[in-house]
């Protein structure tokens, strides 16, 4: 019975990898023709992908049903797994988008996805870098939404590591509120330095909305200091 299961195992593997190369590779050429079906595609299949390995994922709202979620920033405090980003960014509201360095960006099939639904920034090429950002600006002032992290990794322990000042800057710039999101669940699904995808309940929360209407760039350090005892305490009560 063991060794058939071993057997199983690596067939369903590329069997899997197999239909995300086929699944992507048409979203990728769709998204050069028109953005919004490549991105469609390319979200159709994260859904596909999570049902398939049994991973089912429920949204917690901590906001008002009056709170509008549009033009928000919605910030990752805790990063744990590989899967957090496309299990998060599939639960926020669309019109959505991410932003990936180049690293990320020129993996194979799945990094080349993201240059459909995510902004990629050059950093060693500052011009670029600026023209992009200036889009993600524009994009958040009428009304799409973002998803970003805010650590500069992946958590080992679960405990958090250094938190940047990008989505807060991001976030002052466009003047647009901070839906900070704390996601349960995907470390048991696919932990660090493992491969092997359980299935699982994972729960994505958006915590209450924070406005920057009226801060300015000074006030970024503050902001993000917020934000990292907001993560602490709620990571902390969850232990």
């Amino acid at each position: 019975m063991l060794k058939k299961q071993l057997l199983i195992f690596p067939i369903r593997s590329i069997f899997h990898f197999l239909m995300m190369v086929v699944w992507l590779s048409t979203g990728i050429i769709a998204g050069l023709l028109n953005k919004e079906t490549g991105i469609n595609i390319i979200f159709s299949w994260v859904r596909f992908f999570l049902r398939l390995y049994g991973i089912d994922v429920h949204v917690q709202n901590d906001n008002d049903s009056t709170e509008k979620l549009s033009g928000c920033v919605f910030t990752l405090l805790s990063q744990n797994s590989l899967l957090d980003g496309p299990v998060g960014i599939c639960a926020i509201p669309r019109p959505c988008r991410g932003i990936v360095n180049l690293e990320y960006a020129i993996i194979p099939f799945f990094g080349w996805a993201m240059w459909i639904f995510c902004w990629v920034i050059i950093r060693q090429w500052s011009s670029q870098a600026k023209k992009t950002l200036a889009r993600v600006e524009a994009f958040l002032q009428n009304e799409g939404n973002l998803w970003m992290s805010i650590e500069g990794k992946r958590s080992e322990n679960g405990s958090l590591s250094q938190f940047k000042k990008g989505p807060v800057v991001m976030a002052i710039k466009a003047q647009a509120k901070i839906v900070p999101v704390i996601i349960y669940g995907t470390k048991e699904c696919l932990g660090y330095g493992n491969w092997r995808i359980r299935s699982g309940r994972v729960v994505v929360r958006l915590l209450k909305a924070i406005p920057t209407i009226d801060m300015r760039y000074e006030d970024r350090d503050e902001l993000v200091n917020q934000l990292f005892t907001l993560a602490a305490q709620e990571l902390s009560e969850t232990q």
